[in-house]
């Protein structure tokens, strides 16, 4: 990864040692949005070990040329190591700190994205509806059809489509912003009727797709 200037960001690790082979309970700090660096500093200066990961994006200037971004993985989250979980408290723009389960697997996780962006690979912050995955149960909580489930059956952009069904008349597909979405538990009622209407069960949503009605810009649902 490029060296990253200290006078406009903060080291994106505070130890020369690996990850893995730190010691000490990792805690996650929630700040304010666009507080991340600032944290980061405040940690730094306060001997609070952290890592925040970085990548690069290409930024249009006024000029129409291109200037690269440097610009934080995870928004809003700021992983660091302390014995005591409310030092981090003390500094301004942190909302509160997350205690990690699972610390030998939350450290390997750290340590891969780590790895990865040294050696250049590309890695980048999921949208929320790349979050979302095929087959997966999901609730829409806002618009026409607030409070219905159903099954992701594909995302683009911001908008994911989602399988629902009907008492009678069969399933339909409706494409809704990401935002008004919640993941949920495969609803089963659907995911059976589906199952039990498909002639293959390895593919209960994708025969469905082609022969769905599609609501889509015109449906406030989608906005």
């Amino acid at each position: 990864m490029p060296i990253i200037p200290v006078k406009d960001n903060p080291p994106t690790i505070s130890f020369a040692s690996s990850i893995l082979e730190k010691e000490g309970i990792w805690c996650v700090a929630k700040v304010k949005p666009q507080h991340e660096k600032k944290v980061a500093f405040n940690f730094l200066d306060s001997g609070i070990d952290y890592y925040l990961p970085y990548y690069l994006k290409k930024v249009m200037r006024k000029d129409r040329g291109f200037r690269n971004s440097i610009l934080v993985l995870f928004p809003t989250y700021v992983p660091f190591i302390s014995s005591e979980r409310s030092r981090a408290l003390w500094h301004q723009g942190v909302e509160k700190v997350l205690k990690v389960e699972g610390q030998q697997r939350f450290k390997k996780e750290l340590s891969d994205i780590f790895q990865a962006l040294e050696s250049g690979t590309i890695i980048e912050p999921a949208s929320k509806a790349e979050s979302f995955v095929r087959g997966e149960g999901v609730e829409i909580i806002a618009g026409h059809f607030k409070g219905r489930e159903g099954v992701v059956v594909n995302t683009r952009n911001e908008g994911i489509d989602v399988l629902l069904s009907t008492s009678v008349l069969g399933n339909y597909k409706v494409t809704v912003n990401s935002k008004i979405v919640n993941s949920k538990k495969l609803a089963e009622d659907l995911s059976t009727k589906i199952r039990n209407e498909s002639p293959s069960a390895k593919n209960i949503v994708l025969q469905k797709i082609n022969k769905c009605p599609i609501l889509t810009s015109n449906d406030p649902s989608y906005n």
